[in-house]
């Protein structure tokens, strides 16, 4: 932003339009995909471990 320009002209520092239903309606959706993407995520990182385990571990055995 040039310095001559006031912050009042910035588009951007206008008031926001945005409804209070619709706000509401989308900040009770958000943290559930979050979770969910995370629960899915820390998933697969478990099932991964536990297919090094059982297929790359278990197979050779004790070893010494």
């Amino acid at each position: 932003m040039p310095v001559d320009q006031p912050a009042a002209d910035n588009p951007f520092e206008g008031p926001d339009d945005i409804d209070e239903a619709d706000l509401a309606a989308v900040l009770r959706v958000v943290p559930l995909g979050t979770a969910v993407l995370s629960g899915g995520m820390v998933a697969l990182l478990v099932l991964g471990y536990l297919a090094i385990y059982l297929l790359i571990f278990l197979p050779r055995g004790v070893v010494g």
